[in-house]
């Protein structure tokens, strides 16, 4: 029992070690990116420069909200407060669903094998020869950073249901402009704000969670 707490430990440490020696091996990535069997790799911003990138979006979402709620000229405040929320719903809702993504992928590659080591230990007493057993590989951490990095196109995706339940809403609204118009207003900017946020996602401008 000693060995396998001594074991875990070292499970732990050396997965830290490894999370971030992989960061720190950004600057071994170029500029352009790398093509990699998986999709291209681009390489990853400096962490000042991701949580700009997410402040700045929830700002826009704000801006937008703003600026689209003004359009009618004579909207409820009510109705107002539908219109901000709509782009921030594309925000928040996609970096949430990104962020599970990510657990997702981790919980794959990295929890199950240890999961799998514990089960072999105590069910039929295997010792794993070594760490690497349990470790994700080189190979296997490149394959996860940029299958994260395709998984911000869960932005996109989100911005079309939002935007067309958001468009539905805004016909029973009483404003000044038609509201087939309006309702396409609304359509078009949230896919076209969700775009952008998988466009600077798929380049890691989005941070990824501690855990």
């Amino acid at each position: 029992m000693q060995w396998f707490f001594i074991f875990t430990f070292k499970i732990l440490l050396l997965k830290t070690q490894f999370t971030m020696e992989d960061y720190k091996s950004r600057s071994d990535i170029p500029p352009e990116g790398i093509d990699t069997a998986y999709g291209h790799l681009y390489p990853l911003p400096k962490l000042s420069m991701q949580i700009l990138f997410v402040v700045v979006s929830f700002l826009t979402a704000i801006l937008l909200g703003l600026t689209i709620s003004i359009i009618p000229g004579d909207l409820s405040e009510l109705a107002k407060g539908v219109i901000y929320f709509i782009y921030l719903l594309v925000f928040i809702l996609g970096y949430s669903s990104w962020v599970s993504l990510l657990g997702m992928l981790a919980f794959s590659s990295i929890k199950i094998p240890m999961m799998k080591m514990i089960f072999r230990y105590f069910v039929h007493k295997e010792k794993p020869v070594s760490v690497e057993e349990i470790l994700p590989s080189r190979e296997k951490m490149t394959e996860l950073l940029v299958r994260a990095q395709k998984s911000a196109r869960i932005f996109f995706i989100l911005s079309w249901p939002i935007g067309i339940v958001g468009g539905i809403v805004s016909l029973f609204m009483n404003t000044s402009i038609n509201s087939l118009i309006f309702f396409v207003i609304i359509l078009i900017t949230a896919v076209i704000f969700g775009y952008v946020l998988f466009y600077f996602g798929r380049r890691g401008y989005l941070p990824f969670p501690e855990e």
